[in-house]
């Protein structure tokens, strides 16, 4: 389950910000950046999902990044969402870092085609130390990769968004970030029904179909306008 954005961004939020008593309200971000990335990250039909991804580490670097901006640049960015604005920074970080994640394990895979013929051939011949020896050291290069684009994701993560947030901070405001987090959650949300209940065809145009009723439901109620 490490593999899972959910996982992994809650993880990371118990680690870097646990509240007091590790209350549920302290990990509101983590969830939130955590379930748009799993609904996003985990349909096969969409786009994000098509191209070469890094899932396992999209949840930790997309909620290291959120908390880690909203210490440090809330005074800058001075929006009263909830936390919903530092949502949508880690939703972002992580899709993004899960693209580059992707592109960066390109040169692994063929390494880890080599190892697994090698461990079928070592299994075939009942040499199980060298087997165990094999796979081990194949977890802990797992391990090791995934901890240091983690880092590497976040410290790049936490720059990008230094730079950018105070240069579009007069456009940012609370009635547009709601806005696009509605448009993003129902974009989510849809592709995760698309995912489970219907077949896999047609991602992109059940996620529109999610965007779209969110925007008319907003529209009847007469929802924030930017």
């Amino acid at each position: 389950m490490l593999g899972q954005p959910l996982v992994g961004a809650c993880l990371a939020g118990a680690l870097l910000n646990p509240g007091p008593q590790w209350e549920l309200w302290a990990l509101r971000i983590p969830l939130g950046v955590g379930v748009l990335l799993q609904l996003l990250l985990t349909d096969p039909s969409l786009p994000a999902a098509q191209r070469p991804r890094d899932v396992a580490t999209a949840g930790v670097i997309g909620t290291s990044v959120a908390l880690v901006c909203m210490e440090r640049l809330t005074p800058v960015v001075s929006v009263s969402t909830g936390g919903m604005l530092w949502v949508l920074v880690g939703t972002i970080a992580g899709l993004i870092a899960s693209m580059a994640g992707g592109w960066l394990e390109t040169p692994l895979r063929a390494r880890n085609q080599v190892a697994a013929a090698r461990a079928d051939e070592l299994a075939r011949e009942g040499r199980l130390r060298a087997f165990e020896a094999l796979y081990w050291g194949g977890v802990f290069r797992i391990f090791l990769r995934g901890a240091t684009w983690s880092a590497a994701g976040t410290v790049a993560g936490i720059a990008a968004a230094s730079l950018i947030l105070p240069q579009i901070a007069s456009i940012i405001t609370g009635p547009r970030t709601g806005l696009v987090f509605a448009v993003l959650l129902g974009t989510a949300f849809a592709s995760g029904f698309h995912t489970h209940v219907r077949a896999p065809r047609h991602g992109p145009r059940w996620a529109a179909m999610g965007a779209l009723a969110v925007i008319l439901v907003l529209l009847h109620m007469g929802g924030p306008t930017p």
